[in-house]
């Protein structure tokens, strides 16, 4: 939405951050003993923002703070986390066009090359294949959404679920056209269990952001980030 569209105020060119492309990877995990043995493969899907986990993110950019990250990390280790749309926890908190989506957090002390469910060793990751926003644009010819002299319907009717699923569709057959040897869908089920990790949740939300009482406050401090104007 906010690359190709300017959150749905016009088609948006150039896209941000430049970005021209869908990038594909393989990403292989392994639970830590301890997440195991509660019954999860995945754990809590934390946001991290310019580097630094900021927990469990809420409606209104209200955060859970580095202190959720460094609880849990030290008691199950550095696992991947995730959370289901339909679930409506932590964020987004209600319906979207793409109610079966998921988010998956990769936190970078668990990469390695093998994983072997050491708590700093949960996640690998390798390419698997782009596809361009130009290729899957000229799927649906259109003449209201244009860049670079070329027009689709492609990001019409942004808020349908099912034209939502109908784009997730044709961005998967394309990928197994151009990339036939591989799965056509490397989407992994989310089993996170909040109230197994959450039953007593006392963790203070605050803006990442907030001058005073961010979590980003310690950061700004030593300007080792400088705060969105």
């Amino acid at each position: 939405n906010e690359v190709v569209t300017e959150y749905t105020q016009g088609m948006a060119c150039p896209r941000k951050f430049g970005i021209a492309e869908l990038r594909r990877f393989k990403v292989r995990t392994r639970a830590t003993q301890r997440l195991y043995e509660q019954g999860h493969k995945f754990g809590a899907r934390f946001a991290y923002d310019r580097g630094q986990c900021v927990g469990r993110c809420f409606p209104g950019n209200e955060c859970t703070c580095s202190l959720d990250c460094d609880e849990q990390y030290a008691q199950y280790g550095h696992v991947v986390g995730c959370n289901n749309f339909r679930d409506h926890y932590p964020f987004p908190a209600e319906d979207t066009q793409a109610p079966d989506g998921i988010w998956y957090s990769f936190p970078a002390a668990g990469r390695c090359a093998d994983p072997t469910g050491d708590p700093s060793c949960t996640w690998s990751i390798e390419e698997a294949g782009g596809i361009t926003l130009a290729e899957l644009e000229a799927l649906e010819p259109g003449k209201d959404q244009c860049c670079d002299g070329a027009c689709t319907d492609f990001w019409s009717e942004l808020f349908d679920p099912a034209r939502t699923a109908w784009r997730v569709h044709k961005a998967l057959a394309l990928f197994r056209q151009k990339y036939p040897d591989e799965p056509r869908d490397l989407t992994v089920p989310c089993d996170f269990n909040r109230s197994l990790w959450y039953a007593e949740d006392s963790f203070k939300r605050r803006n990442p952001w907030d001058m005073e009482d961010g979590c980003m406050k310690e950061r700004f401090i030593t300007g080792v980030a400088q705060p969105y104007r």
